[in-house]
């Protein structure tokens, strides 16, 4: 058993004390049962390292001393006998251990639930027959819809305001810290970190500030709303996440910030890919060409605008930008974003080779593709944890094995896809479960069934119980059959 680290464990508590206070915020009445059972859930879907039981305390609010001391009043209450439990069993329940028949009921009665909503028992009915998540909670606000819309009307209304350096000097290293732990963290829990750090950027700005100041928190502000357009993609949400990008600009151009502005047109470009509106990737990657034409965030741009040609057909154009983005990458003096905050905003080899990958294998050449994609894995396997991104490592092992496919060859595919399995829901980005599922018709048997259930349970799905209506605008139609017409129907995202 893993215990959590006391930083992560603080981390967890403010979380779930966030999560607590925005559910009962919104209560026009006082919660009942099932109210604090919904933030139990909220609680644990965003901080999966956290046992059900201590989930189930966090969303009562209560500290472990409080908890005791309810249980035995509920035992006099109810005239049972008092227990002799003490602060170090209930930590140790809290921990994984479980408590025995007699504690366990009497916990179920404190809390009044089961033994399997307090994680001490599994439950194994089958998922067709458990209840939906809708028809077990009241619906609660869209976090991700919300957050997208307070960051564009605060980026068109966005004016002059004062704070000390030191102040300054805090958002900017959480900001950074944020952007790196997302190369391998979980996205969920950091969605609800970027918003709450947006919140006081945006707080900032409200006060009176020097010009200077006034322009590094509008970029902190833009790299903020980057993050989260980038964790909205991830979790299946185009329409936020295309919001928060425009955001994102808005807030560079007011900052005179070119490599934000830059990456901004290109996480544009990126949910269009998605989209399938090819030819408007095309055009915001080429506009951001206009403000970052060199380094890690110009070859990006290029590699950005290769994989749209390749999706219109333009093969030409689309092989012409695959020379220029290594040119770019070769000739750049390196920026700020991209160099300096780096995690999810840089762009290395390892990407580079990736994104190659998919552009051959639109372009109709598997074995290219194939070539590039195993580079790109090697690489990921070389770089130390801050640099390996899981989601785009991921990916390229799902275009690796996509393009095996196309070469006719299922054992290298199923080679491919096995490592990819062992992912945990709360990892698996909606854009990796939609390329995997071009490949469902072209392997049999157990692997074809682990994939199935692979595609049905991750990071979307976790994120819509986490954060209702989270799956109102996803796609309803599936990908075709063939791998290489699937191939034209994703634009693979991360």
């Amino acid at each position: 058993m893993t215990t959590p680290s006391r930083g992560g464990d603080r981390s967890a508590i403010q979380i779930a004390g966030g999560i607590r206070e925005r559910t009962l915020a919104a209560l026009g009445e006082p919660p009942t049962t099932a109210v604090f059972h919904q933030i139990a859930d909220e609680i644990h879907l965003c901080c999966p390292q956290l046992t059900r039981f201590k989930c189930l305390r966090l969303a009562y609010g209560w500290t472990v001393e409080e908890a005791i001391e309810r249980f035995h009043a509920m035992c006099d209450r109810e005239q049972i006998k008092r227990r002799g439990l003490s602060e170090r069993s209930w930590r140790e329940w809290e921990a994984g251990a479980r408590p025995d028949r007699d504690y366990t009921d009497l916990l179920c009665r404190l809390f009044e639930t089961g033994p399997v909503q307090l994680g001490f028992a599994r439950d194994y009915t089958p998922p067709e027959m458990r209840r939906p998540a809708a028809w077990r909670r009241p619906a609660t606000p869209d976090l991700i819809s919300a957050a997208a819309q307070e960051a564009s009307e605060h980026a068109e209304r966005v004016e002059t305001s004062e704070i000390g350096d030191s102040t300054l000097e805090r958002l900017r290293t959480q900001v950074i810290w944020l952007s790196r732990r997302y190369v391998w963290e979980a996205p969920l829990p950091l969605f609800v970190e970027m918003r709450a750090l947006q919140e006081q950027t945006r707080r900032s700005l409200e006060r009176r500030v020097h010009p200077g100041q006034a322009g590094e928190l509008y970029f902190l502000a833009g790299t903020l709303c980057g993050l989260m357009a980038n964790a909205s993609m991830d979790m299946g949400r185009r329409v936020p996440a295309d919001t928060l990008a425009r955001a994102a600009w808005t807030y560079g151009r007011i900052a005179g910030h070119r490599s934000l502005m830059g990456w901004a047109r290109g996480m544009q470009a990126s949910v269009a890919l998605w989209d399938r509106r090819y030819e408007d990737a095309a055009g915001y990657a080429e506009d951001g060409l206009t403000q970052l034409p060199r380094g890690q965030g110009g070859a990006r741009l290029h590699m950005l605008r290769a994989r749209a040609g390749a999706m219109l057909g333009w093969t030409r154009e689309a092989e012409d930008d695959l020379l220029k983005a290594a040119d770019a990458r070769e000739s750049g003096a390196g920026d700020e974003l991209h160099d300096g905050f780096a995690g999810e905003f840089s762009f290395r080899p390892a990407k580079h080779a990736y994104y190659t990958a998919v552009t051959h294998l639109h372009l109709g050449q598997p074995a290219r593709a194939i070539e590039q994609a195993r580079t790109a894995l090697d690489l990921y396997e070389r770089e130390d944890r801050q640099n390996r991104s899981y989601g785009c490592e991921a990916m390229a092992g799902a275009h690796l094995a996509v393009a095996h496919l196309m070469e006719d060859d299922p054992g290298g595919a199923e080679r491919a896809l096995t490592p990819l399995l062992a992912l945990p829901p709360e990892r698996r980005i909606d854009s990796l479960a939609e390329t995997l599922q071009s490949t469902r018709t072209m392997v049999r048997g157990a692997l074809a069934e682990r994939l199935e259930s692979f595609c049905a349970t991750g990071l979307p799905q976790s994120a819509a119980r986490a954060l209702p209506e989270a799956l109102s605008d996803a796609p309803s139609e599936r990908l075709s059959e063939a791998p290489s017409e699937a191939l034209r129907s994703e634009g693979g995202m991360r």
